[in-house]
C-alpha cells in the first residue's frame, strides 16, 4: 500500500514538473480591444474601427472566424499529456429584433484556423455535419448558444456548453452565474447585447474543465457554472489554435456577436481584462431622446402660446378701452374733437394733478364729460350686441 501511495506522489510531483519545464516556452497575450491586435479573420470576421472583434452580423447562412494568428503548443510531445490553459473575454450578442432566436457563438481550440468554409449554421462553423463527434475533428468549445437544436439534444435557447469533437455538448446549462455573496444561481440572458465575461481553465493534472459566466460588474465567481473531469490529451494536438467561431442565423435578421477583450494563458492564470479600457458597443435600440425634448420644449410651447394670448387680448382690450364713440352727424362730416384716447392720456385717466383747468366748474365739467362719455359707451355697446 505505501509503494503505491509513494508512486501516486511522484507521478503527481512528475506531471507538475512537466508542466514547469513546458513554462519555458508558455504563450500569454491580452487584448484590450482589437485595432492592433492582428489576429486571423476569416469570412464575416472583422475589427470595427473602435477596436471590437465582430465575429458575425446579420447577414444569413454565413460563418466567421477569429483566430490566434500563431500555433500555440498544448503538448511537449504529440503523445503527451495537455497543458493547462486558462481564458478570459468579453463579449456580447446583441439581436437585431428582440427574440428572435439564431445560432451562437463558441470559443474554440482546433487543428487549423479556418474550421470550416461556406455555410454551416447548424455546427456554429467548427465543421460540416459530415464528421460529428468524429476523433478525426481535434477541437475543443465552450459554446453559448441562443438556439434550441433538438438535434443537437439543446437543453434550452440559452446555454452554455462543452462541446469535445461535437455540438452536441458534453455538458451544459442555462446561462446563469452565482454570486459570491449567494448560494443560487442567477439567470442570464445571452442575447440581451449586454456585455458578460465568460473564464475557461483547464487544470493538466487533475484533468478537469472549468466553465464561469458573469455579467460584466460582476467579479469572478467563485463557483463555476460548468466544472467536468476529462483529459483533453487524446483531443489537442501538439500544436494548436485558438479563437472565436460562429455562425449566422438562416434568417435576414440576427445576432451580431461582439468580443470586447481577450486574455489567454498557457499553464497559468490568464491576465485579467480591464473593463474600463475595453470598446464601447455600437448603440443599439431606438435612440433614446432628451429630457428637454419631451418635458422642456412642450412646457417653453405652452409658455408661448400662452405670452401671445395673454398679449392678443391686451391688445384687444386696450384698443376697446380707447375705441371712439362718434356722433351721428360726425359720421358724415368727421370728428371734430379731441380723440378721447388723447385726453385719457394727457389726463392720466382725469386724475387730480391733471385736470385741464382750474376751479370747480372745470373739475365738474371733466367729471361730467367723463360719465357721459362712459354713458354713451355703454349705450352703443348695448345697441351693437
Amino acid at each position: 500500500m505505501s509503494f503505491r501511495f509513494l508512486t501516486a506522489i511522484l507521478a503527481y510531483f512528475l506531471a507538475h514538473i512537466a508542466a514547469g519545464a513546458a513554462a519555458s516556452n508558455d504563450v500569454a497575450f491580452i487584448y484590450q480591444g482589437f485595432q492592433s491586435s492582428h489576429l486571423s479573420l476569416y469570412g464575416l470576421a472583422t475589427v470595427t474601427n473602435n477596436g471590437l472583434l465582430r465575429i458575425t452580423n446579420t447577414t444569413k447562412l454565413q460563418t466567421g472566424h477569429a483566430f490566434y494568428p500563431n500555433p500555440i503548443n498544448f503538448k511537449s510531445t504529440s503523445n503527451g499529456s495537455a497543458f493547462s490553459f486558462s481564458t478570459q473575454f468579453v463579449f456580447a450578442m446583441v439581436p437585431e429584433v428582440s427574440g428572435v432566436v439564431s445560432p451562437g457563438m463558441v470559443f474554440v481550440i482546433a487543428p487549423t484556423r479556418i474550421v470550416t468554409r461556406g455555410p454551416s449554421t447548424k455546427f456554429m462553423g467548427l465543421y460540416d455535419g459530415s464528421t460529428t463527434g468524429s476523433g478525426t475533428n481535434h477541437f475543443f468549445a465552450v459554446e453559448l448558444d441562443t438556439f434550441q437544436d433538438h438535434e443537437f439534444a439543446d437543453i434550452n435557447d440559452n446555454h452554455v456548453g462543452i462541446d469535445i469533437n461535437s455540438v452536441n455538448s458534453t455538458v451544459s446549462r442555462p446561462a446563469s452565474y452565482q454570486s459570491n455573496n449567494r448560494n443560487s444561481f442567477d439567470n442570464l440572458t445571452l442575447s440581451s447585447g449586454q456585455r458578460m465575461q465568460l473564464w475557461v481553465e483547464y487544470d493538466g493534472v487533475d484533468g478537469r474543465i472549468d466553465v464561469t459566466l458573469a455579467p460584466i460588474a460582476a467579479a469572478k465567481p467563485n463557483t463555476p457554472l460548468l466544472s467536468l473531469s476529462y483529459d483533453l490529451s487524446p483531443i489537442l494536438q501538439q500544436t494548436m489554435y485558438v479563437g472565436f467561431s460562429e455562425s449566422s442565423s438562416p434568417l435576414d435578421i440576427g445576432l451580431t456577436c461582439f468580443v470586447l477583450g481577450w486574455s489567454f494563458k498557457m499553464n497559468g492564470d490568464a491576465q485579467a481584462l480591464d473593463i474600463s479600457r475595453l470598446p464601447k458597443l455600437p448603440r443599439s435600440g431606438p435612440k433614446k431622446v432628451s429630457k428637454f425634448f419631451i418635458v422642456g420644449l412642450p412646457l417653453l410651447s405652452l409658455l408661448w402660446l400662452l405670452i401671445i394670448a395673454f398679449g392678443v387680448a391686451y391688445y384687444l382690450r386696450r384698443k376697446w378701452k380707447f375705441a371712439e364713440v362718434l356722433e351721428e352727424w360726425e359720421l358724415a362730416y368727421g370728428p371734430h374733437r379731441f380723440k378721447y384716447k388723447d385726453l385719457y392720456i394727457a389726463t392720466k385717466g382725469f386724475t387730480e394733478k391733471q385736470l385741464l383747468g382750474e376751479g370747480g366748474s372745470t373739475k365738474a365739467f371733466c367729471q361730467q364729460t367723463w360719465l357721459r362719455l362712459l354713458s354713451r359707451r355703454s349705450l352703443i355697446k348695448q345697441d351693437r350686441e
